[in-house]
């Protein structure tokens, strides 16, 4: 049964109704969209819904089965909300999106929710219209839960389990490392992307705490208890480090944390020249259904005054339970004037005696869009590997490139590898599928690449990842599994790392990688399981 206000319910009872659909659409960069099916845009809670970008449902119907709910969406690209280059891009995959009903006439009775759910299966039409199935909250109840016996590997190449350091992270200044920490050093180019500090990012700095007079360290409480749990007296294992904040035991809470952008590094002329670009985002959860969290991003001018508010997700539940989202912000645009950044974490309690609305890794990365975009190129094909821990320098030396070859960083000491994504430069091309690169990679054979994932850096293409079908050693061909949704032209530059078919010989001979192999390649098989003894 759904819940609406006492006003909103005596409208619909009444013999004429004016209603109007809205639907609020958000990514998980944190870009929200807003519209109607009516005849004009509607003024609902703070939100414009645009009635300019049409769109049509079809009638909302429950299944009683776990399968995706009977319901599609569909709509005109509008270059003032949903691109097609957007959506080509994968910018909407498993966007969030609510349906509710209002009264246009009076949007004050309130909303009756209809639907929740995410994005799914997005098709493009000739005609420039868009069309997704909506999926509910029991759709993801259908997936499998736990794992199965397998003579292949379960792990993905270069996830957190294989350990594969396919793309692993630009190596950052004055930063501590420990040994087998694998990192990229940009050889060539200038640096486009640094990391703002944020005190005690990932809530590790105290331990555990809990009480009307804990604060974490780093931040200020303006209201409210709050707690510092661990997995053992939590009901979650932390996005990231050893711990994660949980909402205490008061109805509400509040803690913030203001970045001083100028002392920071960035330059005030930059800023109020909109040189930069804004990444940020906090992981949120819920270990039980029920409490509800919050998380505003603002940015704020030299005396802490509130310029514009970059992010707020208002009050949420994050289901599935025990699952880590992020909510934050991409490439966001700073207001002329920005001096501070500020994170808000709030917390409300809706049930029992203790909130369970958690918090994570709060982290901002700052773009400086004046600079050169790195590729795969600047990176001369090397990663190195932490051989002595310490912590790198203020600026960076230079590093050997030559295999084996070690440079210190400060107090610790690195060892350049060849790297696994290798960097490519389009020369001739077949079809949308079909292309022949030039690439530099002294260990492999034909079908190298096959199963590998490319990733376009520079083209109409750029952002854009792809399975790899076939690689010819001799020609430099690369066949993919899809034809891209635009041509590509030579000279678009990509990188492509190997592809891995799960099996443990290939776990040992190319990447030497047998303590993280996840398979069962010994396990009897049914025929062993079947089998009986022989009466001769």
């Amino acid at each position: 049964m759904k819940s609406t206000s006492a006003a909103l319910a005596a409208h619909l009872a009444g013999p004429v109704t004016t209603l109007a659909t809205c639907w609020r659409i958000s990514r998980i960069d944190g870009k929200e969209f807003f519209f109607t099916d009516h005849d004009r845009d509607l003024s609902f809670e703070g939100n414009v819904y645009k009635a300019s970008s049409g769109y049509s449902r079809t009638a909302i119907a429950n299944d009683a089965g776990l399968s995706v709910d009977n319901l599609d969406v569909e709509g005109v690209f509008d270059s003032a909300s949903i691109t097609e280059e957007e959506l080509r891009a994968g910018l909407f995959d498993q966007a969030e999106v609510r349906i509710f009903l209002v009264n246009w006439a009076d949007p004050a009775m309130g909303a009756l929710r209809m639907r929740r759910g995410w994005f799914g299966e997005v098709v493009l039409t000739e005609q420039g219209i868009f069309r997704t199935e909506l999926r509910g909250m029991t759709q993801a109840l259908q997936q499998r839960i736990g794992e199965l016996y397998s003579p292949e590997c379960r792990a993905d190449l270069g996830d957190h389990r294989c350990k594969v350091p396919v793309n692993p992270p630009e190596i950052a200044r004055s930063t501590a490392y420990l040994v087998g920490d694998v990192v990229r050093v940009r050889t060539t180019g200038t640096p486009v992307s640094f990391a703002l500090p944020i005190v005690n990012s990932s809530f590790d700095a105290d331990g555990l705490g809990d009480g009307s007079s804990f604060t974490p360290t780093g931040w200020t409480k303006v209201s409210g208890d709050w707690d510092v749990h661990d997995a053992g007296n939590g009901g979650l294992s932390p996005a990231v480090g050893s711990f994660y904040l949980e909402g205490g035991s008061s109805a509400s809470g509040e803690l913030a944390q203001s970045i001083d952008l100028v002392a920071s590094g960035l330059d005030p002329l930059q800023i109020d020249g909109d040189a930069y670009r804004l990444d940020a985002s906090v992981s949120r959860a819920n270990s039980f259904p029920d409490d509800l969290g919050r998380v505003v991003i603002e940015a704020l001018d030299g005396s802490s005054n509130l310029l514009s508010t970059l992010i707020d997700t208002g009050f949420e539940v994050i289901l599935p339970e025990d699952s880590w989202v992020q909510r934050g912000v991409s490439q966001a645009q700073l207001p002329v004037g920005t001096r501070f950044l500020r994170f808000r974490l709030l917390h409300q309690l809706a049930a029992g005696s203790q909130s369970n609305a958690a918090f994570d890794a709060v982290v901002a990365t700052i773009t400086d869009t004046t600079a050169s975009i790195p590729t795969s190129a600047d990176f001369e094909n090397r990663v190195y590997r932490c051989v002595t821990a310490g912590t790198t320098a203020a600026q960076q030396p230079s590093f050997d490139t030559t295999v084996g070859a070690q440079t210190a960083d400060g107090g610790a000491v690195f060892e350049a590898e060849e790297a696994w994504s290798r960097s490519g430069i389009v020369t001739a091309v077949t079809d949308r599928a079909v292309f022949n690169a030039t690439l530099d990679e002294p260990r492999a054979t034909d079908g190298w690449f096959a199963g590998g994932v490319l990733t376009w850096e520079t083209g109409a293409n750029a952002g854009r990842s792809i399975e790899v079908k076939g690689w010819t050693q001799g020609s430099g061909r690369i066949e993919l599994f899809l034809p891209l949704g635009y041509a590509m032209e030579p000279g678009d530059a990509f990188r492509v790392h190997p592809g891995c078919d799960k099996r443990l010989d290939t776990c040992i001979d190319r990447f030497a990688n047998v303590l993280n192999f996840r398979g069962e390649p010994y396990v009897p098989g049914q025929d062993a399981m079947m089998s009986y003894p022989d009466a001769r």
